[in-house]
């Protein structure tokens, strides 16, 4: 059984008093009280109050008065420590939410006009919502508009109202932080806090669990349905709902393992107290737009057809046809699912890649999912960090070879941290640029980072003009700041 709120995933803070633009952007201290109460680092917490005081300060110089009551949602980033590319397959992922976030401002209207601010835009979009709005692609509102069109549309049984939607963000930009899938999170909770969503008959038929909420927020990125939720075009690519999981589930202090399709969590490991994230942002770009859509996407059919190659050479009924189910229905013994993949290509099959390719894509799936995570989170629960730093040394050597899917900034990120003496460090994300995660003990952290920092740039002085580094902890997922208490 699930309350509507633990489906809805609204971690909330209760404030007796709605809150109003002016308190926002007037800094109160209320903001970072509800902050800390939310999970959020004391350090982070500080920064996120003037993110969200520069979210409504734009609120205010479009129009919106000082005293109207509004709203403030925390929307973070997340780090896939590991599970490259395992998601849309069925596999497996563990993940943590990250400090750097979107901070959101709303203040509700009247009438079914989404009007979208952004704190790195001089301009505005006002949308009408329902099945009629046209994102407009390479727009910054192209995601929330892609939101506002698959949720209004859903979800439109029992009327429309919009808000007025101010957007600061600390995430870097195409960091493989997730700032596109924060978006769309960050528009379910918006929009779900002024129509109640939750509690119509389209989402209870639907979502029955905190698990199928985000699975749904992924089928609204990359346009699928979902049950009997009718899909859109999507934004294009081919992902599953990993970044959606970790953003709307992740807790402080924890690391999350979840399998997918369906979308379903495994466990929750405490992260050591002493040992802390240093993320570097290699400033190389990970865009996930023309030419490297399509290379992203290509990672997705490749284990599409891998696995649809498999059911064709073995000849067995697997349903879904996901690589994860084909390991299953191979009882877990990757060499016949090799075979099976040969036997097609032997007995005529045709498919979209060679065999060597399918093959290939097959074998990092299997390592990552059934092999290096379970052993990973083995280890981290003995305190082995030895196994530990082998284990992520594979997984970013198959990320290299088998995905293709790194730049020579990425892979010097990984190989450097290692060097300068990070337990363990593997880049994240979609890649083809974005970042790199390194473990370390807490007292070296602001030593490690420096160094870390200084040789990338030295190497790579060009993309080290845009790059960050910065120590984190596991962090909270998404929440409402003194949304309502929570109903059983």
């Amino acid at each position: 059984f699930f309350s509507l709120d633990e489906i809805s995933c609204s971690k909330t803070h209760r404030r007796s008093i709605m809150p109003t633009v002016g308190q926002f952007s007037a800094s109160d201290t209320a903001v970072y009280d509800a902050l800390v109460a939310g999970g959020v680092a004391e350090r982070p917490a500080r920064e996120k109050v003037v993110l969200f005081a520069e979210a409504a300060a734009v609120l205010e110089k479009n129009g919106v008065p000082a005293d109207a009551p509004a709203k403030g949602f925390f929307v973070p980033g997340r780090v896939e420590v590991l599970g490259k590319h395992t998601d849309y397959a069925g596999g497996r992922s563990l993940l943590m939410a990250v400090s750097k976030s979107f901070c959101v401002v709303t203040v509700d209207r009247d009438d079914d006009k989404c009007r979208f601010f952004s704190t790195h835009a001089d301009d505005q979009v006002t949308l009408t919502m329902g099945p009629d709005v046209k994102p407009i692609l390479g727009h910054w509102t192209n995601y929330p508009a892609t939101a506002v069109k698959r949720m209004s549309t859903n979800f439109a049984e029992g009327g429309l109202l919009g808000v007025d939607m101010s957007i600061a963000c600390d995430i870097p930009v195409a960091s493989g932080l997730s700032t596109s899938s924060a978006i769309f999170c960050g528009v379910w909770l918006a929009l779900n806090a002024r129509n109640a969503f939750d509690r119509r008959a389209a989402f209870t038929t639907n979502i029955t669990s905190p698990e199928d909420l985000m699975e749904y927020l992924g089928c609204n990125e990359n346009g699928q349905n979902f049950k009997g939720l009718v899909g859109d075009k999507g934004v294009g690519t081919f992902g599953g709902s990993e970044d959606h999981t970790a953003i709307m589930s992740c807790t402080a202090g924890n690391l999350h393992l979840y399998s997918y399709c369906p979308t379903q969590r495994e466990d929750v490991l405490a992260f050591p107290a002493d040992l802390v994230f240093v993320i570097g942002v290699s400033g190389s770009i990970a865009e996930k737009t023309g030419d490297k859509m399509k290379d992203y996407n290509d990672a997705a059919m490749l284990a599409k057809e891998a696995a649809r190659a498999y059911v064709s050479g073995a000849k067995r009924e697997v349903s879904p046809p996901h690589l994860a189910n084909v390991v299953k229905d191979a009882g877990g013994d990757a060499e016949a699912v090799r075979r099976g993949i040969k036997a097609h290509f032997s007995g005529g099959g045709e498919a979209l890649f060679s065999e060597e390719a399918l093959i290939r894509r097959f074998d990092q799936f299997f390592a990552e999912s059934e092999e290096i995570i379970p052993q990973f989170v083995a280890a981290l629960k003995g305190g082995d960090t030895t196994k530990m730093s082998a284990l992520v040394d594979r997984s970013q050597e198959l990320t290299d070879s088998h995905l293709n899917n790194q730049v020579p900034e990425t892979v010097f990120l990984a190989k450097s941290a290692r060097e300068v003496g990070a337990i363990a460090a593997s880049a994240f994300g979609a890649g083809f640029g974005g970042s790199v995660w390194a473990c370390v003990p807490s007292d070296r952290a602001e030593a490690f980072k420096a160094e870390w920092q200084a040789r990338y740039v030295k190497e790579y002085p060009k993309a080290g003009e845009k790059s960050e580094f910065f120590v984190d902890i596991p962090g909270p997922g998404a929440f409402e700041l003194w949304g309502p208490p929570k109903t059983a």
